[in-house]
């Protein structure tokens, strides 16, 4: 038992080192598509590798020329949050390191990256152009199930000869031109679309006002009306107080006389006023009367001296 046990135990040691020394020898020496995946020729090209990744796990990838860049993926992929998206550029001393994110969600835990490396000296737009067609066909092809699954390296394998095709297409200098010319008119797009948008939106900005506008109006002739309106009930209540206060002096002034008059038939002022005249009358009727009298006496002193 015990040398069944050692025989076991030493075949497994050897299996982990021939698998050991294997995986070494065609992840890091020769990159694994050359071995097992005929490449397409290409003589010269400014993409040196591009994969796609799962998490760290790449599960599909190209290489044009045989180079360690596939060992620099391997070290910027590590580097590469998952849960948000991405669009950025590492430099690593003469190649530029592209890549493009979606996050991680519950179907796909990882998320993907796909990663591009080419020669400093490519613009940028020519890469991030070439992810954005892999990303798309990527979608096109695979579900978020089936990416969600892939565990093992290279467990789309099927899709690196997709990335070669899109690779030497987007390593042409006539999709160049054609990248330049779509952004050019994309860029034209959204220029229009935007002016678009802010001549809507002053659009409606204009209207907003003049409604405002002619709220305010009616709000300041209604104000205007009222204001008027309440001046002249103003007035006519100082104007009714003054009367009222005036009448309410007059009748006082007569309560008051008639209370000294005898009221409501003014006996004591009217009697005083027929006493004295009748006062008068006779003491004009004495006057006249001592008058005569006098003139009398007068005459008969006169006829007494004949």
């Amino acid at each position: 038992m015990v040398s069944d046990l050692s025989s076991r135990w030493v075949r497994l040691t050897a299996a982990h080192v021939r698998y050991t020394y294997i995986h070494f020898f065609t992840t890091t020496l020769v990159p694994q598509h050359s071995l097992f995946r005929p490449a397409l020729a290409m003589p010269a090209s400014n993409f040196l590798y591009a994969c796609v990744a799962h998490g760290t796990n790449v599960i599909a990838d190209y290489a044009p020329l045989r180079s360690n860049a596939n060992a620099v993926a391997a070290l910027i992929l590590p580097k590469i949050p998952a849960e948000e998206d991405q669009k950025l550029t590492y430099i690593h001393n003469n190649w530029l390191v592209h890549y493009i994110t979606t996050a991680a969600n519950g179907i796909v835990p990882g998320g993907v990256t796909f990663l591009a490396i080419t020669l400093s000296t490519v613009p940028r737009r020519v890469p991030f152009a070439y992810l954005l067609d892999v990303q798309r066909k990527f979608n096109e092809t695979f579900t978020p199930e089936q990416v969600g699954a892939c565990e093992e390296p290279y467990a789309l394998a099927s899709f690196s000869h997709t990335i070669g095709q899109l690779m030497a297409k987007a390593d042409s200098p006539d999709a160049d031109r054609a990248n330049v010319v779509r952004q050019e008119i994309n860029q034209v797009k959204d220029i229009m679309s935007q002016n678009i948008e802010r001549v809507i939106e002053r659009g409606e900005r204009i209207d907003v006002l003049v409604d405002k506008t002619d709220h305010m109006n009616q709000t300041a002739f209604a104000f205007r009306k009222r204001s008027t309106a309440l001046r002249r009930e103003m007035w006519w209540k100082n104007k009714r107080l003054v009367v009222l206060l005036v009448i309410a002096v007059i009748f006082l002034i007569y309560v008051l006389v008639g209370f000294g008059c005898g009221l409501p038939s003014w006996q004591k002022c009217t009697r005083g006023n027929t006493d004295q005249n009748q006062q008068n009358n006779n003491n004009n009727a004495d006057g006249n009367a001592n008058a005569a009298s006098s003139d009398m006496n007068a005459s008969m002193h006169m006829g007494s001296l004949y």
